[in-house]
C-alpha cells in the first residue's frame, strides 16, 4: 500500500508539472510577439540602420511554427524552478538530514545557474557574436553589396540554441560537485587531468556553438573559470 501511495504522489507531481508547463505555454504563445521582440532585440541593437531592422520568412507556416518553438522554450525556462520544487517535495521525506544539507542547495542552484547562463548569453555573448557576423556586410570592394536579410525561423532557432547551450554550460560546477560526492571522480584526479578537461571543454564549445572563435571562447572561458572555482569549492566544503 505504501508503494502505491508513492506512485500516486509521483503521478500527482508529474501532473502538476505538466499543467504548469501547459498554462505557461498558452500564456507565452498568446504573447509570442513579445517574446519574439525580446529575442530579436540583441540583433536590432547591433544593426546601424533602422531600415534593416526587419526579418523575412519564406514559408507560410514559418512564423507560426517558430512562435510555437519560442513559446515552448520560454515555458521550459519558467517551469524549471517549479520542476525543481516538485522534485524536492517528492524526495525530501526519504532523505536523511545529512543528505538534505548537501542536495537541497544543489537543487536550488540548478535553475539559478541556468538562468545566469541565459542572462550571460543574452546580454554579453550574443551581442558580440552578432556584431562579429554583421561585420562581414559589404565585405566585397568591387561594388557588390552583401547585406543581411535575416530569416525569422533561422534566427530564432540560432538564438534559442545559444541561450540553451550557455545555460547548460553554467551547470558544469554542479556536475563536478555531484561526481565528486558520488566518488565517480576525485579532486586529485580533477587536478591531475586538468589539461584533458580543458580540451574537452574546447571540444564542447566547438560542437555546441556556431563556427566562430568568439562564441566558442564565450562558452569555453566561463567553463574553465567554473572548473577552477569548482575545485576550490569541492576542496573546502565537501571535505568539511
Amino acid at each position: 500500500m505504501k508503494y502505491l501511495s508513492h506512485l500516486k504522489e509521483l503521478r500527482n507531481r508529474i501532473l502538476y508539472i505538466f499543467f504548469f508547463l501547459l498554462i505557461s505555454f498558452c500564456f507565452f504563445f498568446y504573447n509570442a510577439s513579445l517574446i519574439g521582440e525580446l529575442l530579436s532585440e540583441p540583433l536590432f541593437k547591433v544593426l546601424e540602420s533602422s531600415e534593416k531592422r526587419r526579418m523575412i520568412f519564406t514559408g507560410l507556416p514559418e512564423v507560426f511554427v517558430s512562435n510555437l518553438k519560442i513559446s515552448l522554450f520560454a515555458s521550459f525556462l519558467i517551469t524549471m524552478p517549479f520542476l525543481i520544487i516538485q522534485i524536492v517535495l517528492f524526495v525530501s521525506p526519504a532523505m536523511y538530514k545529512k543528505e538534505k544539507r548537501f542536495f537541497f542547495p544543489i537543487f536550488f542552484l540548478i535553475p539559478l545557474l541556468f538562468l545566469l547562463g541565459v542572462i550571460f548569453a543574452y546580454f554579453l555573448l550574443i551581442p558580440l557574436i552578432w556584431d562579429f557576423f554583421i561585420s562581414f556586410e559589404n565585405f566585397f570592394k568591387s561594388g557588390i553589396n552583401v547585406e543581411l536579410e535575416s530569416r525569422y525561423s533561422e534566427y530564432m532557432k540560432l538564438i534559442m540554441f545559444l541561450l540553451l547551450a550557455s545555460g547548460i554550460s553554467f551547470e558544469f560546477p554542479i556536475l563536478l560537485i555531484i561526481c565528486v560526492k558520488l566518488k565517480i571522480v576525485s579532486i586529485s584526479m580533477l587536478r591531475k587531468n586538468r589539461k584533458y578537461f580543458f580540451i574537452a571543454i574546447l571540444v564542447f564549445s566547438a560542437i555546441f556553438t556556431p563556427p566562430d572563435i568568439i562564441s566558442q571562447l564565450g562558452i569555453a572561458i566561463p567553463l574553465i573559470i567554473f572548473y577552477e572555482f569548482s575545485l576550490v569549492f569541492i576542496n573546502f566544503f565537501l571535505k568539511k
